[in-house]
């Protein structure tokens, strides 16, 4: 599904805090902060990991959910949205992995050598951070 120009901005937005969870197999739930995930072709989410729980349950279990909310409100007025994600691929090497995490590197720096995954999800579906039917 393509995501709506509300979300790609969100995406977009430097003023923003990403929150990733992730279950393994067993469905033991994990959450994790991450300033790496960009939207691709209007329906995919591309960020890297590194070798931590969040990739580990990613191998187990190829469903997440990508939480973003926008700094400056919070309670019910809070803007932000949720993304349903499904694993497509995982790529430890190649001109892509390799292009993404130069990207990156440019950000944090020396930090970047931390990264050692690739993540490709599909975007399954879209929420509103504070859900009222009102969709996004």
């Amino acid at each position: 599904m393509l995501v709506s120009e509300t979300v790609a901005k969100f995406l977009e937005s430097p003023d923003r805090t990403n929150v990733l969870a992730t279950a393994n197999a067993k469905g033991k739930v994990n959450a994790a902060t991450f300033g790496s995930p960009m939207l691709v072709d209007g329906n995919k989410i591309r960020m890297m990991l590194g070798d931590n729980r969040t990739y580990d349950n990613l191998c187990q279990n190829p469903s997440a959910a990508l939480f973003i909310s926008m700094h400056g409100k919070t309670g019910m007025q809070m803007e932000g949205c949720r993304l349903y994600l499904k694993v497509l691929d995982m790529e430890d090497e190649g001109p892509e992995f390799d292009e993404v995490k130069s990207e990156i590197k440019k950000r944090i720096g020396d930090a970047a050598e931390m990264l050692k995954h690739l993540i490709k999800f599909e975007v399954t579906e879209t929420r509103p951070i504070v859900d009222f039917g009102q969709g996004v």
